[in-house]
């Protein structure tokens, strides 16, 4: 993956950082939509996003597109590509397999989505004999909020992976059954240390754990 130190230059600088040599005699004169797309293609591409990024990024997630009354994440997608192929540089070498991975991608794949999106229930439980001649089992059962899909999606990989992208990455930390959630590559290391901590020892010892409620239908307990 590529840095963009050009973009603490200011705006002009992520038009010229993101359109080559072809297209350089022309930057100047870019405004309007053309401009935006530009902006909004290498905007998309990092994770390190300065304040001239956000007209660019306000425009690329206004574009909606609704149907029976919801969201219509394909026709969102071909208009959001339609846009950002707005840019001179496009149709240049690897540039629309990029808007494509844009396109798919952006907004889709970051902690805060992942996490919202595949929230679930996990639980911690364990099963007590009350003793006696009765033989009863009850069940101790413990919900977990957790994120219960712990692979990016194929998308996901796509638009992370590409070599144009910088710091986009996010990892997840823990198990689902156990708590898990996405974070941020760069804050891997300390939440997965915190995770360990918190779901590992006497906290797990004893115990068991999925992503299905253990308790039967008719156990009332």
């Amino acid at each position: 993956m590529q840095s963009f130190p050009a973009m603490q230059a200011g705006a002009m600088a992520l038009v010229y950082a993101l359109v080559p040599a072809a297209h350089a005699a022309s930057a100047d004169l870019l405004t309007g939509n053309t401009r935006l797309a530009c902006e909004a293609t290498l905007c998309l591409s990092t994770g390190a996003q300065p304040s001239e990024c956000s007209p660019s990024l306000n425009h690329y997630f206004d574009i909606k597109k609704y149907s029976h009354g919801g969201l219509d994440w394909s026709a969102t997608v071909s208009a959001r590509r339609a846009f950002l192929s707005q840019c001179p540089a496009s149709s240049d070498q690897g540039m629309p397999e990029r808007i494509d991975a844009i396109s798919r991608g952006a907004g889709k794949c970051d902690p805060d989505y992942l996490n919202r999106t595949y929230a679930a229930t996990a639980y911690r439980w364990r099963k007590r004999s009350l003793g006696g001649d009765s033989g009863d089992i009850i069940y101790d059962v413990h919900a977990i909020p957790t994120v219960s899909l712990d692979k990016l999606p194929a998308y996901c990989v796509t638009y992370n992976d590409h070599a144009w992208t910088y710091d986009l990455s996010v990892r997840y930390v823990g198990v689902p059954a156990m708590g898990g959630h996405w974070v941020n590559a760069q804050a891997y290391t300390a939440a997965q240390a915190k995770w360990d901590a918190d779901h590992r020892g006497r906290w797990a010892s004893g115990w068991n754990f999925s992503l299905k409620n253990p308790r039967p239908a008719t156990n009332s307990r």
